[in-house]
């Protein structure tokens, strides 16, 4: 079952499907999301493997050349929306002071094809709440629907404009190797975000990436600004502060993300955020 949910004559649409068996070329019109909502699909898209499960996604546009397969037993269910590029050219030019920069980045051949988790961006809890709308049938009227694409185009920018950003301080030769290794850095980065809360070696780490140690600091650290470590703490560290703001108390939260007294707690929070943990209990 593929069922088109809406479209317009400007291209932007939104299709919901439920399939067990294909293979097929897929098109990506403007910028398009491919999102599973359940099971797992693979695509081909421009040379590479991506293998897309249950809450991941994958966005590509106009210049992307995809082969999807899906071979599971019970129906896949997933999400196929494409925003129009005059939609996405109105956005980045706003959001971004150049404009030109980002929606070439977007709209060309230049698009850097990957696959998400939506855990991990702005744009995965848009998808997750169209996809519980459609479940409800509470996606009715036109002006709810115009307005959706353009939330969806301000996500889709907002995590793109920090991908453009730290991809272009990739200074390997080739451009294809730039994607690789960013890949991998994308994908130990959102290892850590996954796993806040375990024990995480280096190791692991960079067995995710697969990246020698040496490699994977100095890269991570070149890209992002920051090191790996430097990075997991200041996760640690919003998740704390959110849970202070929800009443928390110091004592009650210190212990949960690692850190060995209240003390240390309390210096990192404040080096983080110019505040002490406490202040937020007030």
């Amino acid at each position: 079952m593929n069922k088109t949910i809406y479209f317009d004559e400007d291209k932007n649409s939104i299709r919901y499907s439920q399939i067990k068996n294909i293979e097929a070329e897929i098109q990506f019109t403007g910028l398009g999301v491919k999102y599973v909502a359940s099971g797992s699909e693979i695509y081909h898209a421009n040379g590479k493997k991506f293998i897309v499960k249950e809450g991941e996604y994958i966005i590509g546009n106009d210049f992307t050349s995809s082969i999807v397969k899906i071979d599971q037993e019970e129906a896949v269910h997933g999400l196929c929306i494409d925003i129009s590029s005059q939609i996405i050219s109105e956005v980045s030019e706003f959001h971004d002071l150049s404009g030109t920069d980002l929606k070439e980045f977007l709209l060309s051949d230049q698009f850097f094809v990957n696959r998400y988790n939506v855990k991990n961006t702005t744009l995965g809890y848009t998808l997750q709440e169209i996809n519980r709308k459609i479940q409800n049938s509470t996606i009715r009227n036109d002006l709810q629907r115009n307005e959706l694409f353009y939330s969806l185009a301000e996500s889709i920018v907002t995590d793109q404009r920090f991908i453009f950003e730290h991809l272009s301080k990739m200074d390997f030769k080739k451009v294809s190797t730039n994607e690789e290794i960013f890949r991998a850095l994308l994908s130990a980065k959102n290892f850590i975000d996954e796993n806040l809360l375990e024990e995480l070696s280096l190791d692991q780490i960079c067995l995710q990436a697969g990246l020698s140690k040496y490699h994977f600091i100095r890269l991570f650290k070149n890209t992002f600004g920051i090191s790996p470590y430097q990075y997991l703490k200041r996760k640690l560290l919003e998740l704390a502060k959110k849970d202070l703001i929800s009443g928390k108390t110091v004592s009650e939260v210190y212990a949960i993300y690692g850190f060995s007294d209240v003390a240390a707690f309390s210096k990192g929070f404040k080096q983080q955020f110019g505040i002490a943990p406490s202040k937020l209990n007030k």
